[in-house]
């Protein structure tokens, strides 16, 4: 039977990725690469019935066989997907779907892709030919979609207006790369970008006016997600209390350290402060230098063990990415591709940029802002764990993707190495500080949009003043979550649990315990979900394997 489990899950991966081309090629996966997802009425009815099938087979399948964990989180995906199309009606009422499928079906390719450059320029060129298709079958879903929200139709507008732009500087770079493609290029560019106008002209002209409806999913739905996306066996109440106990729990500590810190500031004060060490030379160096520095920091701490075959690439920003990545990033690399490379882009100032917006990103880039994100997204944080995934379980892996240990990890290691004093540099220690609050606030922000009622503005005043960010960030961050609810959990709820695990299993391991054999454990469980992860911790306990 086990034999006949593998064969049913390889079958539903290969319809996803059939169905979802975009996906599949950020997966690595390159055999539908010169199409996208159609998204008429038809296909949709035909894929919902395909994975209402899928979703029994499986549902037999568990009864018998042992691959509980790739079945488990394989149904809880077909269960969303079937729930968005005849609950939410995601594809009839949130416009932002379809500039975003055309503008990352393209990107993926031209940007993602470790595929000789002339043939992802022919896929790209295949992709573009495919978008006045997508953005028409958007514009007709839409046309009878009801409850249709004011804010997911004007973060609609925005998207299409820098998904257009964005195009643009796409197809520059691809012209460059292949000049003997650049009639063709052109021509399909043109096409799609026509398309672009036409699609937001009818988000302004005909959608805006009847996008009055609520955004809110309400407590059922937001319960789902929390048990079938999430696998937590936790309630909205309790999640709420955890919330609001960690922004007050954190709050105290961010006024306790803004004290110790002198100068008389509050902890809102120097969030706003700008850096003192604010690089002066080149900017590659200088990530390059803390990304060195951070992992000798946790070799010698002998805290985990990082990656023996490290497949990062530190590299600067190429020019058509920079409008999204301003000062850094982090790129994972595709599960199933061969030889696959994960990236860190940083981003170079403009040449033309004047001092005083100059010294704001500078300030982006100072030394403490650099080792934060270094530690959260590189070492020892989510590019470790990534690349520490078991590969002969690629699988897994990809199931397992952005699950709440993965974003509780992401959260966890830049407290860790302030808890061990690995780095003497309190801004860091502030700004992990202040990470935390925002995650809490984030997940009471997600609670109150989607169960109470609470509107956008209301959202965004208790982010800026709770969490004391600028109107601009929490305007996105209210416009993400009010378009994905439940999706801010993984950075508290992850967090905590990994927490509550070392303290458990420090407990009763006793003198026997090793911090660097329980995050090596943790990383080496980390495509499993939580309730299976502390199991076979709990086997490993026993065995004195941590």
């Amino acid at each position: 039977m086990e034999k006949e489990a593998s064969q049913l899950i390889d079958e539903i991966l290969e319809f996803l990725w059939m169905e979802n081309p975009v996906e599949a090629t950020l997966a690595g996966i390159h055999r539908y690469d010169d199409r996208l997802e159609k998204l008429d009425l038809v296909s949709r009815r035909n894929k919902l019935h395909r994975k209402k099938e899928f979703l029994e087979l499986i549902k037999l399948c568990e009864k018998v066989s042992s691959k509980n964990t790739e079945l488990k989180l394989l149904r809880c995906g077909l269960e969303l997907g079937i729930l968005m199309e005849e609950s939410v009606h995601s594809l009839d009422r949130d416009a932002s779907t379809y500039p975003r499928i055309a503008i990352y079906g393209v990107y993926q390719l031209v940007a993602r892709s470790s595929a000789p450059y002339h043939y992802r320029a022919l896929r790209a060129i295949d992709r573009m030919r495919e978008v006045p298709r997508v953005l028409d079958e958007g514009k007709l879903n839409l046309s009878y979609g009801d409850d249709i929200p004011r804010l997911w139709t004007r973060a609609a507008v925005d998207l299409t207006v820098s998904a257009r732009e964005y195009l643009a500087r796409l197809i520059e770079s691809l012209t460059k790369e292949v000049p003997e493609l650049e009639n063709v290029i052109k021509k399909y560019y043109e096409t799609a970008r026509a398309a672009f106008d036409e699609y937001l002209e009818f988000l302004i002209k005909d959608l805006m006016p009847r996008s009055s409806g609520a955004f809110s999913a309400g407590e059922k739905v937001f319960n789902y997600l929390l048990k079938h996306e999430h696998l937590l066996d936790i309630d909205i109440d309790s999640l709420r209390r955890l919330a609001r106990e960690e922004i007050e729990r954190t709050g105290e500590e961010l006024v306790r350290l803004s004290e110790k810190m002198g100068g008389g500031l509050t902890w809102q004060e120097r969030l706003r402060k700008p850096d003192e060490d604010k690089p002066q030379g080149d900017l590659l160096a200088h990530w390059g230098e803390i990304i060195s520095k951070v992992k000798k920091a946790i070799r010698s701490a002998n805290l985990l063990t990082l990656p023996s075959r490290d497949n990062l690439v530190l590299m600067e920003t190429p020019p058509f990415e920079r409008p999204a990545i301003p000062v850094a990033g982090y790129i994972e690399a595709p599960p199933f591709e061969e030889e696959s490379k994960a990236f860190f882009c940083v981003t170079p100032l403009p040449e033309d940029m004047g001092k005083e917006d100059r010294e704001t990103i500078l300030d982006s880039h100072s030394g403490s802002r650099a080792l934060f994100t270094v530690t959260r997204e590189l070492y020892p944080g989510r590019h470790t764990l990534l690349a520490r995934r078991i590969k002969k379980r690629n699988r897994l892996a990809y199931l397992s993707r952005r699950n709440i240990f993965e974003e509780g990890w992401s959260s966890y290691v830049p407290g860790l190495l302030v808890e061990q004093g690995l780095f003497d540099n309190r801004n860091f220690e502030f700004l992990v500080l202040h990470a935390r609050l925002l995650d809490a606030w984030r997940v009471l922000v997600d609670i109150d949009l989607h169960c109470t009622g609470k509107n956008e503005s209301q959202a965004v005043a208790d982010l800026v003043n709770g969490a004391g960010i600028p109107e601009r960030q929490a305007w996105f961050q209210v416009c993400h979550l009010a378009s994905s609810p439940a999706s801010s959990l993984g950075a508290l709820i992850g967090r905590l649990k990994i927490i509550e695990l070392r303290h458990s299993f420090s407990q009763a391991g006793e003198d026997n315990f090793s911090l660097k054999k329980f995050h090596d454990a943790l990383l080496r469980l980390s495509a499993m979900p939580l309730e299976w992860l502390e199991r076979r911790l709990g086997q490993a306990i026993k065995q004195r394997r941590i």
